[in-house]
């Protein structure tokens, strides 16, 4: 008997660890502010890829910690890519939508418009297949070539923590994006 709660121990503490690193990101559809479609990990199959996602309306400066350095170090370079997802939620009518997303496109240069992309579907259930039980903080996902998480963090970037996924981005590189 003291096995089995060992074992179901163990168990609850995987489910409640959260992202599970060296698994392929779960499938995420959105459309991108200029108007193109967004389909993770599709969309970032053979390139090293930073995804943020913001669940709160604050979330903005938390998730340009990340991605403003991250696109600083590697946009020269080719196989990298960086994707923003404002996680808006079903309940938001369509017309909404539509305002919520023109201002967004006003606030952010056009050349830029192609790596944010809001997602209107389903935030819990995305959110559980993702691993993700804390949206008060942003999630940070790097990805693979073949969109297999390969490093995560929560929360602003800090510098010890942005280092690793600078790191680890130029790793996944040297080794073809895997």
């Amino acid at each position: 008997m003291k096995h089995i709660w060992a074992i179901l121990l163990v168990l609850a503490h995987a489910a409640m660890a959260g992202p599970t690193i060296n698994s392929r990101l779960p499938r995420l559809e959105a459309g991108a502010l200029d108007g193109s479609r967004l389909v993770l990990p599709d969309s970032a199959e053979g390139s090293v890829t930073l995804v943020g996602i913001g669940y709160r309306r604050e979330s903005q400066d938390d998730l340009s910690s990340w991605l403003f350095p991250f696109r600083s170090q590697f946009e020269s370079a080719g196989g990298f890519r960086a994707y923003e997802i404002p996680m808006m939620g079903p309940r938001i009518p369509g017309l909404l939508r539509g305002v919520i997303n023109r201002a967004m496109r006003n606030a952010i240069a056009e050349p830029n418009r192609r790596w944010v992309a809001p997602f209107y579907g389903n935030i819990d259930e995305y959110s559980k297949r993702l691993g993700v039980t804390d949206r008060s903080r942003v999630q940070m996902f790097l990805l693979d070539g073949s969109g297999i998480i390969r490093w995560h963090a929560a929360g602003p970037a800090d510098s010890t923590l942005l280092a690793g996924l600078i790191r680890t981005a130029a790793e996944l590189a040297v080794r073809g994006g895997e």
